[in-house]
């Protein structure tokens, strides 16, 4: 059943068909004909799309959700809401809902889109139940507490302090020793218990528990974007996605991701998983960290459910740091399923940073640390691309685990930068025929000739901007520039055309040349933009009056130029294309102010 909402809007879009039809009396009958058939092959994929709002604070499940004064509230209502093919269910940005969003499939060239609107953060999905509240804990004596409600999921992190410090989950009780421990008491209370000097709410200011559970959940779906949505603290996969097709999740966060029981003593949860069956899938332009297991991931078991395929997967200009795991893992096992197999996997102008880091790295009792993890593949495999990326510091770069089958016969990998930290670190460690072979950072010359791969790939510092403030920017003697190949992808994470000087880049930044005077004399002051990255429409405030503005595109040429009036001035760029543009404006000769702008509609 369609909702009240949708059918509003289903009634009026078709409503809008017939009266555009509508003919002299004569040929009445045969134009209605034509509008029955109309509506039932193709009516809604041609009728004009509905966005729905959602806005945690001021919304209300009653409402519409036709407009941002009339917006939805909860999770709930959106996930029990029917939609057309085309729609889109806008999320307020700077809103934070908990629970799990449970996307519906469009059609062909009608894809259904879950995404954000107006200024400020993305939207925020939490897979986790704060337990902030001194009157949620209980003390038990010997300073250990548990937490006043069950919960009848693992939960498989507490993050402490909004991610400043994490949980040591522990399996029983009786482990709990330091400040932190905790565990989830699975076969007893199933509440929380933790070691606690003062109760945690005292001891902690702020306190999330991680949920055992996905925070987006797509299953059997197809013709779906995700888009700016940002997932946090959950327990399990940040976004999980199983039998499906024809999905794109772009721009999207992942953080702070995993740690869920999977069986005894071992735990799960990676940022997003393709699987079972899988095909033109496409993750770009994402930011993903601090995930227990795989950053991303397509991955199977064939004998669980009978023949999998996945081909035609895509994963690029993405950035990716502190996973404990990898920051690529696949395989399908075992292949004993006649018909399974793996091709056309494309994992291309990615950065990848410190694989095997952060939070869960000291709680891993199998400490992994892979760029690249091919994990006991057992399928028939073809054509997986492995190019154009940065592979910054890592247990080990390169692993494939050990099978017969696992060679790298089926895998291309090419024009990457690879870098540790010494000469003596794993860069790859290949199993074949039950024999491991390892080579370290000084010996990637003999990797390259013994398996014929990486012709074109340097072992070399990127040389980022600012690795500390994660700006993975190159700079302009970084060896990344022109280094790699044309792997048919037109533009970077920020949206700028590639290439930008002849050749492509490795990463997932194109190199921008800067203008000379915004270079030497560039002066980040008080200029504002927003909402960035916008559609067209963007309101400037702190320029000081009477200045002009002046509007470059990616490579330093002027698009527009324009004066400001007031101290907050609206100006419509709608008519340039997607990508990054720079704000300049000079109120001091001597001073160039500016700020980046990207444009996405």
């Amino acid at each position: 059943m369609l909702s009240g909402a949708s059918r509003s809007a289903f009634f009026v879009r078709h409503q809008a068909i017939i009266v555009i039809v509508q003919k002299p009396m004569k040929n009445q009958i045969i134009f209605k004909v034509k509008i029955i058939i109309l509506l039932l092959i193709g009516g809604c994929t041609a009728a004009s799309a509905v966005n729905y709002y959602v806005d945690n604070t001021n919304g209300s499940d009653n409402n519409s959700g036709l407009t941002p004064l009339t917006a939805w509230q909860n999770l709930s209502k959106v996930n029990a809401s029917s939609y057309l093919p085309g729609d889109s269910i806008l999320f307020k940005r700077g809103g934070i809902w908990r629970g799990q969003l449970l996307p519906k499939s469009g059609t062909a060239g009608a894809y259904i889109t879950y995404a954000a609107y107006g200024t400020g953060t993305k939207p925020q999905l939490l897979g986790s139940v704060n337990v902030s509240a001194a009157s949620q804990w209980i003390s038990e004596g010997g300073n250990i507490w548990h937490s006043a409600l069950p919960s009848s999921v693992d939960i498989g992190n507490l993050i402490f302090n909004n991610a400043s410090s994490f949980g040591f989950k522990k399996w029983t009780a009786s482990q709990l020793l330091t400040q932190g421990d905790y565990c989830w008491d699975e076969t007893g209370t199933q509440t929380v218990k933790i070691y606690s000097a003062v109760n945690p709410a005292s001891y902690y200011s702020d306190i999330e528990a991680a949920l055992g559970t996905f925070i987006i959940y797509i299953q059997q779906g197809s013709y779906i974007v995700l888009n700016n949505l940002s997932c946090k603290y959950g327990a399990a996969d940040g976004i999980e996605v199983r039998n499906t097709h024809h999905l794109i999740i772009s721009d999207c966060e992942l953080s702070y991701i995993g740690g869920c029981k999977l069986t005894s003593q071992v735990r799960y949860g990676g940022g997003i998983q393709f699987w079972a069956n899988s095909n033109n899938n496409t993750v770009e332009r994402c930011k993903l960290w601090e995930i227990y297991d795989d950053a991303l991931t397509n991955q199977a078991n064939a004998s669980a459910g009978g023949t999998v395929q996945q081909f035609n997967l895509f994963y690029r200009n993405n950035i990716i740091w502190n996973c404990s795991e990898s920051s690529f893992c696949y395989f399908i096992q075992p292949a004993v399923v006649s018909g399974s197999f793996m091709k056309n996997i494309y994992f291309e102008n990615n950065t990848c940073v410190n694989a095997g880091g952060g939070w869960a790295a000291s709680q891993r009792p199998d400490l992994k640390g892979f760029q690249i993890y091919c994990s006991s593949n057992t399928a028939p495999a073809d054509s997986i691309f492995i190019r154009n990326n940065i592979f910054y510091k890592s247990r080990c770069v390169l692993f494939f685990d050990n099978t017969s089958v696992h060679t790298l016969s089926f895998t291309n990998s090419d024009y990457n930068c690879w870098f540790t930290q010494n000469n003596t670190d794993t860069i790859a460690a290949l199993w074949t025929n039950s024999s491991l072979n390892v080579w370290t950072a000084s010996q990637f010359a003999n990797y390259q000739s013994a398996n014929n791969q990486d012709s074109h790939s340097i072992t070399a510092n990127p040389l980022f901007v600012n690795e500390n403030s994660r700006d993975y920017h190159l700079t302009a003697n970084s060896p990344c520039i022109n280094a790699g190949v044309n792997t048919g992808i037109t533009s970077d994470f920020d949206l700028n055309q590639r290439p930008q000087n002849g050749s492509y880049d490795i990463g997932a930044y194109e190199y921008i040349t800067p203008l000379g005077f915004i270079e030497n004399k560039l002066h980040k002051t008080e200029l504002n933009i927003y909402p960035n990255p916008g559609a067209g429409l963007f309101t400037l405030t702190g320029a000081e009056q009477n200045t002009e503005i002046i509007i470059y595109n990616s490579i330093w040429e002027i698009v527009n130029k324009t004066k400001i009036n007031n101290k907050q001035q609206t100006i419509d760029l709608s008519a340039l294309p997607n990508g990054i543009y720079y704000v300049c404006y000079a109120a001091d000769k001597n001073k160039m102010n500016a700020r980046k702008l990207i444009i996405s509609k």
